[in-house]
């Protein structure tokens, strides 16, 4: 069975086609990503994906470049162009970080210190814009808050602009590093890079090959940029709260971090049970 071939036929068989040299690539859930992605080139539901509707020409060959690119180990999110979160599809590509399931947690923080009467929250290393755009979407029509977000990519602050428009949200995005030229904030929200730069090279080929350098190194030992921010929030920004993201075994030298800040740690799990979010309160 040939790469081509496995782009004929109904959705159904060229996912079935695909799927072993998926796994041969060393992809995980080789089966859904066939799915998914056969039924994404189809425009298909998954009701007409299972009834065996056919893919036309002009899908059949949407689907094979998908797979020629995805054995690549190109995310699949640049492939198809989008990635939910939260409920709502969001642009990605190249040059912009693909929002995880962990981010949300962000989201809900935010909400929860606009609640307690924050009027600007700000979210730092916005990439797509998908936690900013969630935010200023979820906060009550007609409300006084003000949702802010930088990058330090003119792109990404390009496709979260984009991203804010197509959900109707009301956001400010500014070009800027860290929290640049932003003179206050009640709360303040970052997915900040953490990992070490000499660990990036090992990791899985869709994050170490194909997503910005930018949003994934944190220096030496993962915290250069987390230092900084947490520096600026204590000496000049004085938020209520900043609530960080960091990686797996992370947490609890982040929270050391906090406390030479002045401020008080919290640290929250994740879905999965791993520490992912620290939140500092300065009194």
């Amino acid at each position: 069975m040939t790469r081509k071939d496995a782009g004929r036929s109904s959705a159904w068989q060229a996912a079935r086609a695909a799927e072993p040299l998926l796994a041969e690539a060393g992809i995980e859930e080789s089966r859904f990503e066939a799915e998914y992605l056969a039924r994404t080139a189809g425009g298909l539901t998954r009701a007409q994906y299972f009834a065996g509707a056919p893919l036309d020409d002009a899908g059949a060959e949407r689907f094979a470049g998908f797979l020629e690119r995805r054995l690549q180990r190109e995310p699949a999110a640049y492939l198809v162009g989008e990635r939910e979160f939260r409920g709502r599809m969001f642009q990605v590509g190249p040059g912009v970080l693909v929002p995880r399931p962990e981010t949300e947690m962000l989201v809900d923080i935010g909400l929860g210190a606009a609640e307690a009467g924050a009027r600007i929250v700000l979210e730092v290393g916005t990439g797509s814009g998908a936690a900013a755009v969630s935010l200023a979407a979820e906060l009550p029509a007609g409300s006084a808050w003000r949702v802010v977000a930088t990058d330090i990519s003119a792109h990404a602050i390009l496709v979260a602009r984009a991203n804010a428009r197509r959900h109707g949200a009301i956001a400010d995005f500014v070009l800027a590093d860290l929290a640049g030229p932003v003179g206050e904030a009640d709360a303040v929200l970052a997915n900040l890079p953490y990992i070490p730069s000499g660990e990036i090279d090992a990791l899985e080929p869709e994050v170490s090959r194909w997503e910005p350098r930018t949003a994934l190194d944190g220096g030496a030992d993962g915290f250069a940029l987390i230092r900084r921010l947490l520096d600026d929030c204590a000496t000049r920004l004085h938020p209520r709260l900043l609530a960080l993201e960091v990686g797996f075994g992370q947490a609890h030298e982040a929270a050391k971090l906090v406390k030479a800040a002045g401020a008080s740690p919290e640290i929250l799990p994740d879905f999965n049970h791993i520490d992912r979010i620290v939140v500092a309160r300065w009194p």
